[in-house]
């Protein structure tokens, strides 16, 4: 059933929420107590999960605050950051670092250091000056359709560059702020040449116009559009159990290789960043609670990614069918140093 693993993790949640509600119920109001003031957390977030709601009650009960939600995409959000924007947020979740480090180049960040998570979440998942703290980790993947073409010999992003492959790869839109992580990798760890080479033939064996995100790309392929995809793990981990039939019956075909780069597997996050206008204090326990192990046994798994806590579990589809990884030791800083070439790069091969 495509919702068996949330709905397993909800009991988990309705007991630590039950739990809750207990504590807060033998503290008590004392007779003639006056009325509080709510105290309100604003989270801006590009994501929606199905856990989520139970996971902000829960840090309402054992903190007092309640999370007022703002949905939007991450652009928009960081335009609404620059904006000043109202509400003002307190924390804002990115999909991945580059972002991040975007906004705290801008200036539009302050630093919220958090050692209660240095012996739980790797040097690798923070940011050195503790401007951005990382709550998934993210593998970007080539998908295939298993039977309409051989996968042998695609081991390398770089092996999509290969003639062979004309008019048979789909690829996300060059906005797509995975994709320009991922090539800012390619320059970090191959440089700029090999980049550009890179982006210029993938564009040369494309099946349509780049478009969209990773999991678009899953769903044409599915479609019957393309042979070969770049997206995220995550993508596919949400064509395995997703919203409706019809997206189970698209993913049922696609498999996956998880490509190295000098021996490594790429990897990204996504992160939590608390901007210049925001209250430290509340952002401060609300990043905790997200990084701490009891959140990260559900919230990542939900989210089909892996936990940046060391104590968090991953999902069925990563033990199952991603597997283990060899991580790229890369610092997650450099993809937002790279960003920039990135960008040039892929609007010069026509992305």
């Amino acid at each position: 059933m495509p919702n068996v693993k949330i709905y397993l993790l909800l009991p988990l949640l309705s007991l630590l929420l039950g739990q809750a509600c207990r504590n807060a119920e033998g503290g008590g109001k004392q007779a003639g107590a006056p009325e509080q003031t709510e105290d309100i957390l604003t989270l801006y977030t590009y994501r929606h999960l199905p856990i989520d709601d139970s996971i902000y009650q829960r840090f309402q009960r054992l903190n007092g605050i309640r999370v007022e939600l703002v949905h939007a995409e991450p652009e928009v959000l960081l335009r609404q950051l620059r904006q000043g924007s109202q509400p003002s947020a307190d924390v804002v979740v990115l999909p991945e670092v580059a972002m991040a480090i975007r906004a705290k180049e801008e200036g539009l960040l302050q630093i919220c250091h958090l050692p209660g998570l240095e012996k739980y979440v790797k040097d690798k998942m923070r940011d050195d000056y503790a401007y951005w703290t990382g709550l998934t980790i993210q593998y970007p993947i080539i998908a295939y359709v298993e039977g309409r073409v051989n996968p042998q010999g695609l081991e390398s992003f770089f092996d999509l560059a290969d003639p062979r492959w004309k008019g048979q790869v789909l690829a996300p839109a060059a906005d797509d702020p995975h994709l320009q992580s991922l090539v800012a990798s390619f320059v970090a760890k191959n440089g700029e040449d090999a980049a550009r080479q890179w982006a210029q033939g993938v564009a040369l064996n494309f099946a349509r116009p780049a478009q969209g995100n990773g999991l678009d790309q899953l769903k044409a392929l599915g479609a019957g559009q393309g042979s070969l995809a770049i997206a995220n793990a995550g993508d596919l981990g949400y064509l395995r159990y997703p919203n409706t039939h019809e997206e189970l019956k698209l993913g049922e075909n696609i498999r996956h290789i998880l490509p190295f780069n000098q021996g490594f597997n790429h990897i990204n996050a996504s992160c939590a960043i608390v901007p210049k206008n925001g209250d430290a204090r509340k952002a401060a326990r609300f990043i905790e609670y997200l990084a701490s192990s009891i959140i990260q046994e559900v919230y990542p798994p939900a989210a089909h990614e892996n936990p940046v806590n060391v104590m968090g579990l991953m999902s069925q589809f990563v033990v199952e069918e991603v597997g283990g990884i060899q991580e790229d030791p890369l610092s997650l800083n450099l993809l937002g140093h790279y960003n920039q070439q990135a960008v040039a790069i892929l609007k010069e091969a026509g992305w």
